[in-house]
């Protein structure tokens, strides 16, 4: 008898990869998700289709669904029998999804690109078997025209590996188990870095271009430049801060960058750009990223733009869209101080400061050129 596993979420994580990591013959799946289109169309059609890349062509998965629910219609009596909830909702809607668990026994796993989620689920739910978990993995959350056509929840993403904190039992399927401290220090700083840092800035620099796909703007060779250079800063901090083999480091920066000119991921410019207020957190991918340069003597000349370039993102549709507006409202210092949280006078304040305009020009200058 297959046991009963929920998923949080049923964007990219949560649909398009995930099932590639859990053995259907072991397990049924059951999404909760705030889309009522997605819901509905899960539960007319019992499932979805992920595609998976795998050289220069996709591998297809058929995956069934037992139920779908939104939060307003899932009753949590009727599934105290699973074994284990995946989270994948983004770390803003963490708390509030959490809610419609409250009462809960079973696993909680985030997949939630951070730690404090955990912490955060488990206030929420009253127990502590919260788990965090690193997808080392680039999903997108849609697919190219030809297989949307088939499936419109069609979705498209890496053979990734997916890294769970020691804690879970009863899950079947390819996962690595990992004690806490090892995955964060092993799996978690170099994704951070290595993968969320330069993968932002490419969204970014793609969004400047009009790009729809990251792989996109790895086809400008400005762009690219820049997004390696961003990567070596990087290498160059993680090397000397972090007790991790600098062949390990090197292989990962090398896997990432080919990961984002993967012309098969289709990885929309939105989906990894959006939020850039959350990713300029203090000590988060971009200005955490240059703070650590800083303070270890890597000059982050590349970081630097990259955080201009999320500055510069405009999209009306993101609820970040009000960033343009403060940063046209205020000077930079008052817009370091009150909206990124620099202290006045520190290094990357005064680099900011210095730097804005000409960084700005530059990048507007190149995102008009032709690849």
């Amino acid at each position: 008898m297959k046991t009963k596993i929920l998923f949080m979420g049923a964007g990219a994580i949560g649909r398009g990869y995930l099932p590639w990591t859990l053995d259907e013959t072991k397990h049924e799946f059951v999404y909760i998700d705030g889309n009522q289109a997605i819901v509905d169309r899960m539960n007319q059609h019992g499932g979805f289709t992920t595609y998976r890349v795998n050289g220069d062509e996709y591998q297809v998965k058929k995956v069934a669904v037992k139920a779908a629910y939104t939060p307003a219609t899932f009753k949590l009596e009727e599934h105290k029998d699973a074994i284990a909830c995946f989270f994948s909702v983004g770390p803003r809607n963490v708390i509030k999804a959490a809610q419609t668990l409250v009462g809960s026994s079973f696993p909680l796993i985030m997949c939630e690109n951070e730690p404090d989620t955990v912490n955060d689920a488990k206030r929420v739910v009253g127990h502590d078997k919260v788990y965090f978990a690193v997808p080392d993995v680039i999903t997108s959350n849609t697919a190219p025209a030809n297989l949307l056509a088939d499936d419109p929840l069609a979705i498209t993403t890496e053979n990734g590996v997916q890294f769970i904190e020691e804690g879970p039992t009863g899950l079947y399927g390819d996962m690595t188990f990992l004690p806490r401290e090892e995955l964060l220090r092993i799996q978690w700083t170099p994704k951070l870095y290595l993968h969320n840092t330069p993968h932002c800035i490419t969204a970014y620099l793609g969004a400047l271009m009009g790009n729809t796909y990251v792989h996109e703007a790895m086809q400008h060779p400005k762009a690219a430049q820049l997004v390696e250079g961003a990567m070596t800063e990087m290498l160059r901090a993680l090397k000397l801060q972090w007790d991790i083999p600098h062949d390990f480091l090197e292989w990962y920066a090398e896997k990432e960058l080919s990961r984002f000119r993967c012309q098969l991921l289709f990885d929309p410019v939105a989906r990894v750009a959006r939020e850039p207020l959350r990713k300029l957190e203090l000590h988060g991918r971009l200005i955490g990223a240059a703070q650590m340069c800083l303070t270890l003597g890597v000059l982050p000349e590349f970081l630097l733009k990259g955080i201009v370039g999320a500055l510069l993102f405009e999209d009306k549709h993101d609820p970040d869209h009000h960033i343009g507006m403060m940063r046209e409202s205020m000077d930079t210092a008052s817009f370091n101080r009150y909206v990124l949280g620099l202290r006045q006078g520190e290094p990357l304040d005064l680099m900011l400061r210095e730097k804005m305009a000409a960084i700005t020009a530059e990048l507007r200058d190149f995102a008009k050129e032709k690849k």
